[in-house]
């Protein structure tokens, strides 16, 4: 969004894996086209070489290390190697653009002879994000550089989504845009489908977060139900986190403690797994009222007697747990779907 205001852009579909999107968004590439923008998600060990084979970049962004993906790449370690295989990749000429609140993201410029932009808002001399609001519309922040500056309004919820706008706009100033053309371009950019997707059915708002689940992401989503959810009915609907490994446990746990140290109103676990957060919330004397289903169907049965006019709704899991149905139930669409790994779901 940010490089369409000044360069010819060629970007894939976000909702096909890296394996498929990324030759496939190489071959839509014209020869008049300028930039090319590939996501190198990871998830097995050698997936990095595998996309390294295919396009070694230009410029590359790295958000964050974290514990994902561990039933495969082991540890937060195991993530580390896989994902500094990008920098390592980078041509002297190169770019590194590192979040600067990142550990490993410090230990990565150490691996690279690219040169290195720091983004995040403890970067000195960098560019600065400052008087962020959000309501169920979106968000506004201004953001400053070198004494220029500018207003963004964008359709994005969640403080934590400012560290892909400081690393979406540090892209723009290493390719020679105006602050203008990147306050623009943020402007423009949408939340993508059930990804913190606000939805409002009737007097009941909806945050959609379905896509997908980690720690972090659910501890960042609670936040958002938090602030949002003010003089609001705070209801957090919880799916597994997928493909944690050995850390399972002890993330469905941790979640669970952060549920209890907040001021949610109600916590639902859709699914045996997801259990672990409400037996850890309720092990910890959370204030709110704990239900634990099986199925998304029983999710929705439950939400008929609880929900009001005045709540806030937070729908979270892991693509598996498919808990974009209980998403489609509340805005009284079919629940049915058909998944290229599940089969037909009724």
């Amino acid at each position: 969004s940010v490089l369409s205001q000044k360069y010819k852009t060629v970007v894939g579909d976000e909702n096909l894996d890296p394996t498929f999107r990324i030759p496939q968004t190489i071959l839509k590439a014209k020869p008049w086209d300028q930039k090319l923008i590939l996501e190198y998600g990871i998830e097995h060990p050698g997936d990095m070489d595998h996309y390294l084979n295919l396009v070694k970049p230009n410029i590359a962004v790295v958000t964050a290390i974290s514990q994902t993906h561990t039933k495969y790449l082991k540890n937060v370690e195991g993530v580390f190697r896989e994902k500094s295989k990008l920098v390592t990749a980078l041509a002297k000429s190169g770019y590194a653009v590192l979040n600067a609140q990142d550990q490993y993201c410090h230990k990565m410029a150490s691996m690279t002879s690219s040169k290195i932009w720091w983004y995040g808002p403890s970067v000195k001399n960098g560019l600065k994000i400052t008087n962020f609001r959000q309501n169920l519309n979106g968000s506004r922040f201004n953001i400053d550089y070198l004494g220029q500056k500018s207003t963004v309004k964008w359709k994005i919820i969640g403080r934590h989504q400012l560290m892909s706008a400081y690393a979406a706009a540090t892209v723009g100033l290493i390719c020679k845009m105006s602050l203008q053309q990147i306050s623009r371009g943020l402007s423009k950019v949408k939340s993508p489908i059930h990804r913190l997707t606000p939805i409002v059915v009737g007097k009941t708002s909806i945050i959609d977060d379905t896509y997908n689940s980690s720690p972090n992401a659910v501890l960042e989503a609670i936040d958002t139900l938090i602030d949002l959810g003010k003089n609001k009915q705070k209801i957090a609907i919880l799916g597994e986190m997928k493909d944690l490994g050995r850390f399972s446990n002890n993330k469905h746990k941790m979640v669970g403690e952060k549920i209890a140290s907040s001021n949610v109103d109600y916590l639902m676990t859709v699914g045996l797994v997801a259990g672990q957060i409400a037996d850890a919330a309720k092990n910890v004397n959370f204030g709110g009222k704990i239900l634990k289903v099986a199925s998304t169907h029983q999710a929705l049965e439950k939400l008929e007697t609880i929900a009001t006019g005045k709540s806030l709704i937070l729908v979270k899991g892991s693509r598996h747990a498919h808990l974009e149905r209980v998403v489609q139930g509340l805005m009284h669409q079919s629940t049915k779907i058909d998944c290229y790994h599940c089969g037909k779901l009724r």
